[in-house]
């Protein structure tokens, strides 16, 4: 399922440490569970409370605890994103996309590698 949902947004999908495919953001990630999108973030940077309301029907907003520079860091799991809502959670993650080379950049950074004889 995560699989389907990355291709058109051409996002990386990694296996966690418990071995589910995820789709890893700088801030949190993004998993399916019971075919839904969900959106964990542990430790991440401030946002304004809204920007998480506004994603999904089930937010959790845990712990506040302090970082190094003293900014309380929240933790937040978020179930049930619809589909309109997609873009914006893959936004708050953080989560980069694939890279698409036009044929002209394919053919010139292959004329860079070094020729194997």
């Amino acid at each position: 399922m995560i699989e389907k949902f990355a291709e058109p947004f051409r996002l990386h999908v990694k296996r966690d440490e418990c071995g589910d495919n995820i789709v890893l953001g700088k801030r949190g990630h993004l998993y399916f569970a019971g075919g839904e999108l969900c959106l964990m973030v542990i430790d991440g940077p401030v946002v304004n409370r809204r920007r998480w309301q506004a994603l999904g029907r089930k937010l959790w907003l845990g712990d506040s605890s302090s970082n190094v520079k003293g900014r309380n860091v929240p933790d937040v799991k978020i179930e049930g994103i619809p589909i309109r809502n997609f873009g914006a959670a893959i936004k708050l993650v953080r989560a980069r996309q694939k890279r698409v080379l036009s044929a002209e950049q394919r053919e010139v950074l292959l004329a860079r590698l070094p020729k194997a004889s």
